[in-house]
């Protein structure tokens, strides 16, 4: 092959001298805009596989928060029936220990200010059990629902003892 100047291998070409048809420009504006609109149509499976990615992403995220709630309502149920079980003991506690004081306890007045200071634990323990459904999960409301009852079963101990005190004294002065 012979060597060239490119400059000069154009200028003997018979398709340089050749003129484009007056047509050309709106045919080739034609064409790029009928191309264009093809490649509109066709999907853009980038932003297919990101919808999806997003979708996928937001339903695990979904399914996590939904498991975490219900694991915690699962907790504050398990808490509530601890509750309600230590509860129902010292109820029982108290009940047996307020039927022996009645049954040794000689005052009227006596019997009748324990009542009422019963009453008004049982009505504080009425209240904390209210801010305890409000928020089962705070413990310093739990520790003072535990706290009202060993109260009340340690009050009622306490005064057996002292009515035994004082019935042993009794039977010591009758027997001198």
């Amino acid at each position: 092959m012979k060597q060239q100047d490119i400059r000069n291998l154009f200028n003997d070409d018979d398709v340089s001298k050749m003129k484009l048809p007056e047509s050309h420009r709106d045919e080739f504006l034609e064409k790029l805009k009928a191309s264009k609109i093809e490649e509109q149509k066709a999907p853009n499976y980038r932003l297919v596989y990101k919808i999806a990615a997003m979708f996928t992403l937001f339903f695990a995220l979904g399914i996590i928060v939904f498991n975490q709630f219900n694991q915690e309502d699962i907790e504050a149920s398990t808490i509530e029936l601890q509750i309600k079980t230590i509860e129902q003991k010292y109820l029982v506690n108290i009940e047996t220990e307020w039927q022996s004081f009645l049954v040794v306890a000689t005052g009227e007045n006596l019997i009748k200010r324990f009542e009422k200071r019963l009453n008004e634990l049982d009505h504080d323990y009425q209240e904390i059990s209210k801010d305890f459904k409000n928020d089962t999960s705070n413990i310093v409301i739990i520790e003072a629902l535990v706290e009202n009852l060993q109260t009340r079963l340690q009050l009622l101990k306490d005064i057996q003892e002292h009515i035994k005190i004082l019935n042993q004294e009794n039977e010591h002065e009758t027997t001198l």
